[in-house]
This record gives structure tokens, C-alpha cells and sequence, in this order.
């Protein structure tokens, strides 16, 4: 008989610490400020959020403030992010407001690269190169208030589902998601885009631990790849931009290799044509890029991108800088992918179409669909039963784009009439005003424990069969199916 070996557990080698990797910016710092950087590395980095404008009221944040006994900072840069030093990260995870998509948990420094974009017009085409898992985006849905069109693209089929939730889960309608190289938008869509965002793929070497960025060693080799690799994909973004549209480049690393050395490369290749836009203004202090590394002298102009050190405003380490298109690009062009809806079995409502619908969903939810469309460039698409609330400006400039997901669900035909979705109730529910109904405290509790209600004699909606629910606050919680005893559960 052959005795059975055993195996051994394999050897882990222990990762660097934060204080081990700041030696390599030690030479980039005053003696006094590399000793406040590893005075902060000791410091565990407080949680934060971003809210969401699209399903939020001004008194959130003191309702939230009081709800859970937060104290809840303003994040300086970012008129719509809070610090909750006073609170786990899992506290903030586990709350009902960030199930339902009332706020998205966020490093405050990655909220900075959408804040240094200038005001947004209703008719923008927003492009973000490196979308997932979506954070940045849903910043971008907020900035814009929802409206014009954001093409949120990741070139990882892994990383599309959550993407695609996060989105949902925001109530954003005016986009859609795609899955390409973000190398070709520029030969695709030569001088199009308004706005461009490139969160590049990155080393990671921010110095402050997070969930989403534990500290790990980077070997010259991968940072050199990454940086090339960071290069052709902001080359991508300058060729699809627009004359006087803007790029925000940022990363989460603090390696002059993915940070000022590709930026100096792209000004000095593209020279006259891009501009580094002085974006200090967006801080309550300064924090310049630098203009010398190693060998290195960079552009002058690089003082005006943001280095965030991690002891400077208490965030993670973070790049980011704005580039403004000042003259046209001899751009290669080749024609992109191209899939007709009509392929995929999508029906674009006519006029005609389009009318009869929202005077039928008046009636039903007492919600003016007609208004809404209108006023946010925005368009119905039949999938089958389903239909789909599809950004105009799609339709119009990117008909054939293969998308992996586009809009909002606006619902379903069932046999017992029209089924709002759960992503259209929560953004809009609170705004309808027939087959509503509120529930008291210990109804809405029982409810998102996911119990159907028996409610003998209370006054139920006759029609439509559906019903939307609010709790008790007139936060919308989802849908119900009425009964002839109560309410049936769609949560």
C-alpha cells in the first residue's frame, strides 16, 4: 500500500507594509512632510459615501445623520461626499439607504477625477474608457443630472455584471454599457465626445489600505506595462474627443510612472493640440504634481494636476488631472462594430406608439411619463413584454453599438396588467400619485423581511392590479400584487 504524502501548506510571504512602500517616495517629500505621511499610514482611513441626487431630498444627510447616530463630515472636494469617522465600514454597507441605492460607498479621493469636470449640458456625450465597477460613473449620472448620454465601457466581460447592477441599482437611465478595448474609441468615434473620463488600470500603490485597494508590491516590469498601456489608452480618449471638450485622467497609484511620466509624454506628443488645465482651484490646499523624478523633468504645466498625498487631506493616494482639447487631431478612423436592435428583437416605439403607452401609465400610476421622456431625451424600446427606457442620443449617434446593457426597465406586460420594475419604483415611486400605498413602521419592516400583508379592511387601490409601496418615511420600498386579503409580495 502506498502511504499518501502529505502535503505541506504552502509558504505566504507576507505583504509589504504601507510605511515600507512610502521609502519609495521619500526623495519626493520634505523630511517634515515624509514624516506626516507615515504618521498618517498608522491612521486606518474613515469610510465615506457619495449620495445619490436622482432618489435623494436637501434633509438626507440630517436624517441620516440622526437615523444612525452618524457624524457625518463633508468631504471638501465634493459637494455631495461625506466622511463617517464614527462608524465601521460594514455599518455603512448594511443600512436599508445604501441597499436601495441612496447613497454609494466611495474612497473620498476617488470622488475628486468627476468633480474636476467643468458644468455639464444636457446634451453631452460622456465617455468613461474604464467604467467598472462603476462608482465614477454613477458620479458622472449625478453630475449630469441624468440626462444627454454616458457610454460606460469596461473591457472585461467579469467586470460587466457589476457594472451593469451598480448602475441600476443608482437609478440611472441615460447610459449604456459597453465591453471594448478602451484603445479603439479613438479610430471609432474620431472628435465626438464631450467629455471623457480614464480612471486607467493601475498598480494601486494609493499607500492607505482600503478594501477595494489592499497594498501590494509592483514590480518595475508591471508598473512599465501599466504605463504603456495607460498611454495608448488617454492617446485613445484625445483622438475621440471633441475641440474644447476635456479629458480627466486619474489613477489610484502614486507612482510618477503612471502618473506625470504619462502625462508629460502625451503633452509633449501631442503639443498644441491639449492643455493641462490648472485644476488646484478644486482643493482647500494645494497639491501640485511634480515637475522632477529621478532623472525626469517634466512640463512645467504639471503643477497644475493633483497629487494627493495621503497625509495632505486624509484620503488614499490619488492622481488626477484636466486635459482640455485645443485643436483638431489627424485621426485614424475605422468603422466600430455594428449590430441593428432590430438583431436583438428591440421595437422602437413610434410617436403613435409612444402616446398611447403614456397616457395608459398615467392613468395606472398617476406618474406623467410623457413629461419625463421629453424633458430628459429619452426614448421606449419594446423587448418582447418588456419595455425599456432608452436615452435618445443612443438611438440617434450609436444605433448600432453592440451594448451589453442600455436605460432603465421600465416594466413588464403581465396578465394582470402593467408591472413597474423594481429599479423604476425606486427612483420614481414616491412621484406617483394613484396605486400607491404607505405603510406604517412595523408594516414596512415586515415587508422588507419580504412578508405579503394581510390587511382585512383596509382601503386597498382597486386598480391597477399593482400596487407600489412606500414605508413609512415615503421611501419607496417596491411592488405589490393586491389580493383579495392584502398585499402580495414582489420584493
Amino acid at each position: 500500500m502506498k502511504r499518501k504524502r502529505k502535503q505541506s501548506t504552502p509558504e505566504v510571504t507576507p505583504l509589504p507594509s504601507p510605511t515600507v512602500l512610502a521609502e519609495t517616495y521619500r526623495d519626493l517629500l520634505s523630511a517634515a512632510e515624509y514624516q506626516e505621511l507615515l504618521a498618517s499610514l498608522e491612521k486606518t482611513l474613515p469610510p465615506s459615501f457619495r449620495i445619490n441626487p436622482l432618489k435623494t431630498t436637501p434633509d438626507f444627510i440630517p436624517r441620516l445623520a440622526d437615523k444612525y447616530g452618524w457624524q457625518l463630515e463633508p468631504i471638501p472636494f465634493c459637494p455631495t461626499g461625506y466622511r463617517v469617522p464614527n462608524a465601521a465600514p460594514s455599518a455603512l454597507s448594511a443600512a436599508l439607504e445604501h441597499k436601495l441605492g441612496m447613497y454609494y460607498i466611495q474612497e473620498a479621493a476617488s470622488m475628486l477625477p468627476v468633480e474636476l469636470f467643468s458644468a455639464f449640458d444636457p446634451a453631452d456625450l460622456i465617455l468613461d474608457m474604464a467604467a467598472s465597477p462603476g462608482g465614477k460613473t454613477t458620479h458622472l449620472v449625478s453630475r449630469s443630472d441624468d440626462r444627454g448620454l454616458i457610454l460606460a465601457n469596461d473591457s472585461s466581460q467579469g467586470r460587466i455584471q457589476s457594472l451593469r447592477f451598480v448602475l441600476q441599482n443608482w437609478g440611472a437611465v441615460n447610459y449604456a454599457v459597453t465591453r471594448f478595448p478602451a484603445e479603439r474609441f479613438g479610430e471609432w468615434y474620431p472628435g465626438v465626445f464631450d467629455k471623457i473620463l480614464l480612471d486607467a488600470p493601475c498598480s494601486m500603490q494609493g499607500l492607505r489600505t482600503a478594501e477595494s485597494h489592499p497594498v501590494r508590491p509592483v514590480t518595475s516590469r508591471e508598473s512599465s506595462q501599466l504605463s504603456r498601456r495607460q498611454r495608448a489608452m488617454l492617446t485613445s480618449a484625445l483622438h475621440a474627443l471633441r475641440v474644447g471638450g476635456e479629458v480627466v485622467y486619474s489613477t489610484c497609484t502614486l507612482l510618477p510612472e503612471e502618473d506625470e511620466m504619462v502625462v508629460d509624454a502625451i503633452l509633449r506628443e501631442f503639443a498644441g493640440v491639449v492643455e493641462l488645465t490648472d485644476v488646484q482651484q478644486s482643493l482647500p490646499r494645494p497639491a501640485p504634481g511634480l515637475l522632477h523624478y529621478q532623472e525626469f523633468d517634466f512640463s512645467a504645466s504639471l503643477q497644475h494636476a493633483i497629487r494627493l498625498w495621503p497625509h495632505r487631506l486624509d484620503t488614499a493616494g490619488f492622481f488626477a488631472c484636466h486635459i482640455r482639447k485645443t485643436a483638431p487631431l489627424v485621426s485614424p478612423a475605422k468603422p466600430p462594430p455594428f449590430r441593428p436592435l432590430e438583431q436583438v428583437a428591440y421595437h422602437v416605439f413610434s410617436a403613435r406608439e409612444e402616446d398611447a403607452f403614456c397616457s395608459e401609465f398615467i392613468r395606472a400610476f398617476g406618474f406623467d411619463l410623457a413629461a419625463d421622456l421629453s424633458a430628459n431625451g429619452r426614448t421606449l424600446v419594446r423587448h418582447y413584454e418588456q419595455v425599456f427606457i432608452f436615452p435618445s442620443m443612443l438611438l440617434e449617434r450609436f444605433s448600432g453599438l453592440p451594448v451589453q446593457a442600455a436605460g432603465m426597465l421600465l416594466g413588464e406586460q403581465n396578465p394582470d396588467g402593467f408591472l413597474p420594475s423594481q429599479a423604476w419604483v425606486s427612483r420614481y415611486g414616491a412621484q406617483c400619485t394613484r396605486a400607491v400605498m404607505t405603510l406604517d413602521e412595523e408594516s414596512s419592516s415586515a415587508w422588507l423581511a419580504g412578508e405579503n400583508l394581510d390587511l382585512p379592511g383596509a382601503k386597498l387601490p382597486e386598480d391597477p392590479r399593482y400596487i407600489i409601496i412606500l414605508d413609512h418615511t415615503g421611501v419607496p420600498l417596491g411592488r405589490a400584487l393586491r389580493t383579495l386579503s392584502g398585499l402580495k409580495n414582489l420584493l
